[in-house]
């Protein structure tokens, strides 16, 4: 298959790598449709964080469901499916509490030895561990480049909005509207955020908070 991966600080490199196998009951393999460039890829492209040459990247991905273990069940060969951008056992004291992205055995995709040495998701396929967890189905008729969102960004911005404690009839800012903020813009906003100052200095990016604060109203 073919595979983005990361050479050095300004070098990323399209090579060929070996599909990736099933390795335990639990895992699953997605043929990507799509995957996104997030700006923590830009801090491993820029070489603010470091990880081995040759890793393959990514970590936001659409795609449907080749090859499954014995151990899934939530989904199926065939599924269209989203992922999340790391993985979580389900079981340990953090996730038994909800708090998945404190996992004691949390892997990242895309991100080196260091966060778990899961390979990433900008290929043709990828081996998906914990697929119970980590991957939904994709409603029907829902565009890949709206369903890669809720794997990483509107998941973060959503996060934002919850940690706040924003509740109904609240007043919300948001200092910064790049794809995150966004999110959390509209998040605020589905609370039930009465007003929501959405601050930036790129006009664009104003324009269409306002529009989706409309559409979320």
């Amino acid at each position: 298959m073919r595979a983005v991966t990361f050479q050095a600080p300004g070098e990323v490199r399209l090579e060929e790598r070996p599909d990736p196998e099933l390795g335990a009951p639990d895992d699953a393999i997605v043929r990507i449709e799509a995957t996104g460039v997030c700006g923590s890829d830009l801090h491993i492209y820029h070489g603010r964080v470091r990880i081995e040459p040759g890793f393959t990247l990514g970590h936001e991905y659409v795609g449907t469901v080749v090859a499954a273990g014995d151990g899934v069940t939530r989904v199926a060969v065939g599924d269209r499916v989203l992922g999340c951008f790391q993985t979580a056992c389900g079981t340990c004291f953090f996730c038994l509490r909800g708090l998945y992205h404190k996992c004691d055995e949390s892997r990242t995709f895309g991100h080196g030895a260091a966060l778990g040495g899961l390979q990433g998701t900008q290929a043709e396929l990828a081996l998906v561990p914990r697929a119970n967890l980590t991957l939904r189905r994709v409603p029907a008729g829902m565009a890949a480049d709206a369903a890669l969102f809720a794997g990483d960004v509107m998941g973060t911005g959503y996060h934002a909005v919850r940690a706040a404690g924003l509740v109904a009839g609240d007043t919300a800012a948001v200092l910064g509207l790049g794809p995150v903020g966004l999110c959390a813009v509209q998040a605020a906003r589905a609370a039930g955020a009465t007003r929501v100052f959405a601050i930036d200095t790129v006009e664009t990016r104003l324009t269409m908070a306002a529009l989706i604060a409309i559409f979320s109203a």
